[in-house]
């Protein structure tokens, strides 16, 4: 049988494999098969020599009592075979207890947490009859009469404060109203409830004030209008730092701002 040169005995890497090789940043000159077969056969390390890639052989913990019930599900309850003792690393859903076990990998946390879940669960099952709500007694009147008196309103339930009458009991507003209340800036050092009365009473004056003066004819005036002052003057310029606009200004220079926008216009003085 004829091999060929180019490939190295086993064990070694192809180019590529990105795992983690001991002592290969320290060896130069050589193609990465042959250095990788070389550290493989040289370095002293728990490498077998049969495989490059040696699976690593985990031992399973025995599955308990809750997780092998769990995993034992009939066809109808397929839903519960989500949560296994054997969860794969990336699962994103939900896991029970989840967030009580830390520090760990994540296969060994999801068994704790679901072996946790599974016996409140086998609890509850067995002392179900321990959970069932005792039926509450009726409540024994304190009072011979058959209703609670309540008080006779003149205004209907819901009634706006500024609606009632000055003097009305209900006329405020209670406190962590946040609505526009006028004249209520006016007053201070009280409670809210108390400066609500106060500006809605003040507010009623002087609506009470405007209604009752007497009403004025509007006498509208027309100002003679004026011709609008002068801009470019013609016998003096503008001051510096005027934004405006000059015409003919981006055509001067080398002169001050006032020479050079005086009689801009070329009027005749």
């Amino acid at each position: 049988m004829v091999t060929s040169s180019l490939m190295r005995d086993d064990p070694y890497h192809i180019p590529g494999y990105r795992g983690y090789v001991p002592q290969f940043k320290f060896q130069i000159g050589g193609t990465y098969g042959e250095t990788t077969h070389n550290i493989m056969n040289t370095v002293e390390a728990a490498i077998p020599k049969d495989i490059p890639l040696p699976h690593r052989i985990i031992k399973e913990k025995p599955q308990l009592e809750a997780l092998k019930r769990r995993a034992s599900c009939t066809d109808d309850e397929w839903h519960k075979t989500k949560l296994t003792g054997t969860m794969v690393p990336g699962y994103t859903g939900y896991i029970p207890r989840g967030q009580q076990y830390f520090g760990q990998r994540y296969t060994s946390t999801c068994r704790s947490a679901i072996q946790n879940f599974e016996d409140d669960l086998l609890v509850k099952q067995n002392d179900e009859h321990k959970f069932r709500m005792i039926p509450r007694k009726p409540l024994v009147p304190v009072s011979q009469q058959e209703k609670y008196p309540q008080e006779i309103k003149d205004f209907p339930y819901g009634t706006s404060p500024y609606r009632l009458p000055v003097g009305h009991s209900d006329r405020y507003f209670i406190s962590g109203y946040t609505g526009f209340l006028p004249r209520a800036q006016e007053l201070i050092a009280r409670t809210y409830p108390e400066i609500s009365t106060g500006a809605l009473n003040l507010h009623k004056a002087d609506q009470d004030r405007v209604r009752g003066a007497p009403r004025q004819n509007i006498i509208i005036m027309n100002r003679a209008r004026t011709a609008p002052p002068k801009i470019y003057a013609s016998d003096s310029g503008l001051i510096p730092h005027y934004t405006g606009h000059v015409p003919t200004m981006k055509y001067k220079f080398g002169r001050t701002f006032g020479a050079t926008t005086q009689n801009v216009l070329n009027k005749s003085v």
